[in-house]
């Protein structure tokens, strides 16, 4: 944006107001994220952003648009500030991501607006149906991006947040949209008729929403069987993309270390040892079957006695037992160290798949490894939703020469099936790193997992955020988790390296919580809940009503200009 655009945004005398209305809802509601935090204020935040659906303006010009537009950017540059600090390329990210999300502002004026103009409705429905719309919408293209929603900032009212196993997330920010409205109205007329009308039925909405919190905070059911004890291991490793040979042994040794002091602390073993995402630093090794072996490879792997004086390096048992030696060199260390526990083991670690489906011959997968006590492998979890652009770009599997134009040496190759285990009699699942901020995606393997065995009684998180050097990308990340947890009833333990290592209950509330930026174990007791909820039956059901009713606002709009035969 050069000067020139700017003072053209903001110099006409008509449109002051307007520019300090949209840059001062900018402001005030970065001030309710973190990592100011001021949680408190949410319910007044939207104000000035009211203010400019209620002008009486009948025709605004384009450089309205353009600047609420500006406004936003401005508001998501502060707000996802911690997206520039994984490398400097990822600065680039930042300001596109920011520039695509406040697009939504706008869409979110002028829907609302609309829906007043055109159809007659209240502030009271317009703000809110506009708000859950658009956020169910960045929610769902281009893989999705719900951190920051309005309703996140009430994590800490563990009674309303409850209201999150129907609505989900973005119902309780229809909630919050819905007070706002009604204390715009209060502030503009509060004597009239109707603004008590508003009043009494916002009121009531929101305390039919408290009341249906306390009721389900008293239909806990009582735990069945003994609670699941799992020590959640925090190390502290700043992460960076460039390649640092030492990094196994450094990463090794802290994390090595933090367990047997976990494990120290208690006269008892744990049922479960979680170590975060890509905190093993060898990654394993799979080879097809079908791949052929260079006959250097099975002379370097095998010992002589293994080779016969008339070799045939094609013979399909020689080439067998090389891939199999390639593959155990690569998982005994991990073995070892399993062994050492004495437990079973969760562990975040790369996997490297040698196979000619791939165009470059090989494919990479974020992976979740269980090993038992033995330290044989249980099951391995292959990340299911890697991040676009973060982990993969785009078509780069067909065009490898993609990963060229961008810092990732190479890009991860989509795990195809959810992790169904158990671990001391206890239904287990997994997910890795960003998944947990996807409401779709839990919601799918939890209904997937009660299909195949009736659970999970708990979901594992592996997390790496060392990549944001303590920034408040850890408290949105956890706080996704924490609304996760109540859409699916579920209990959440997280392993995160620099934080939040965390243990969630099935209503949210947050247990166990390890330091920012700092190490730690943390031993906890995990409750099953598995009770069911309407968002598992229908999920976003009803923010997709929201959705429907501003596309049908904005197609009869575009029909009745002429503009859409």
């Amino acid at each position: 944006m050069n000067q020139s655009f700017i003072r053209r945004l903001v110099h006409g005398r008509s449109l002051k107001e307007e520019t300090v209305a949209a840059f001062g809802g900018a402001g005030t509601m970065f001030l309710i994220q973190p990592p100011c935090d001021l949680w408190f204020l949410a319910w007044l935040a939207p104000l000035p952003w009211l203010w400019l659906i209620m002008r009486k303006t009948s025709h605004l010009p384009p450089r309205f648009w353009q600047m609420i537009w500006c406004a936003g950017f401005v508001h998501w540059l502060a707000t996802i500030h911690w997206l520039r600090l994984p490398h400097p390329a990822t600065s680039l990210g930042w300001v596109c991501l920011s520039a695509y999300l406040a697009v939504y502002l706008p869409i979110f004026v002028w829907s609302a607006r609309l829906l007043m103009r055109r159809w007659g409705w209240p502030l009271l429905a317009a703000a809110p149906i506009s708000w859950v719309a658009c956020e169910q919408l960045r929610g769902a293209l281009f893989g999705g991006f719900t951190f920051a929603m309005l309703g996140h900032s009430q994590w800490r009212w563990t009674a309303l947040l409850q209201i999150a196993d129907i609505a989900g997330a973005i119902g309780l920010s229809g909630i919050v949209m819905l007070v706002a409205a009604v204390l715009f109205q209060l502030l503009r007329s509060w004597r009239t008729k109707e603004t008590v009308r508003e009043v009494l039925l916002t009121v009531s909405i929101l305390g039919a929403c408290i009341f249906y919190g306390h009721w389900r905070l008293t239909t806990i059911p009582k735990p069945r069987v003994a609670p699941l004890q799992a020590l959640l291991v925090q190390g502290s490793i700043d992460t960076e993309l460039k390649h640092d040979p030492n990094a196994f042994q450094e990463v090794t040794q802290q994390y090595d270390e933090l367990t047997r002091s976990g494990l120290l602390e208690s006269s008892s073993l744990p049922d479960l040892i979680l170590w975060p995402e890509t905190m093993w630093r060898i990654g394993l090794l799979e080879i097809d079957p079908n791949e052929q072996l260079p006959a250097s490879v099975v002379t370097a792997i095998l010992s002589e006695s293994e080779l016969a004086n008339d070799i045939d390096y094609d013979d399909i048992s020689l080439q067998a037992l090389c891939r199999q030696r390639l593959e155990e060199e690569r998982l005994e260390p991990l073995a070892t160290y399993a062994k050492s526990y004495g437990t079973n083991w969760l562990v975040g670690v790369d996997k490297q798949v040698v196979t000619t489906n791939a165009a470059t011959g090989t494919q990479y997968f974020n992976c979740a490894v269980l090993l038992d006590a033995g330290g044989r492998v249980r099951d391995t979890y292959a990340k299911m939703k890697p991040v676009l652009f973060g982990e993969y770009v785009p078509f780069a599997e067909t065009f490898p020469w993609l990963y060229g134009l961008t810092p990732l040496p190479v890009g991860l190759t989509a795990g195809r099936q959810p992790l169904v285990t158990s671990v001391a009699g206890r239904r287990l699942t997994c997910t890795i790193c960003y998944e947990t901020a996807l409401p779709a995606t839990i919601r799918s393997l939890v209904r997937y997992c009660r299909q195949m065995n009736g659970g999970p009684d708990l979901i594992a998180n592996l997390t790496n955020d060392g990549w944001f050097w303590g920034s408040s990308e850890l408290d949105m990340h956890l706080t996704a988790a924490i609304f996760r947890s109540v859409e699916v009833r579920t209990p959440i333990v997280i392993a995160a390296n620099t934080g939040f290592s965390a243990s969630i209950d099935g209503c949210g509330r947050l247990l166990a919580c390890g330091p920012r930026r700092k190490t730690a174990t943390l031993r906890v007791e995990v409750v099953p809940d598995g009770r069911w909820t309407l968002w598992l039956l229908w999920g976003s059901f009803l923010p997709g009503i929201c959705v429907a009713i501003t596309v049908t606002v904005t197609l009869e709009h575009w029909v009745r200009r002429g503009t859409l035969s």
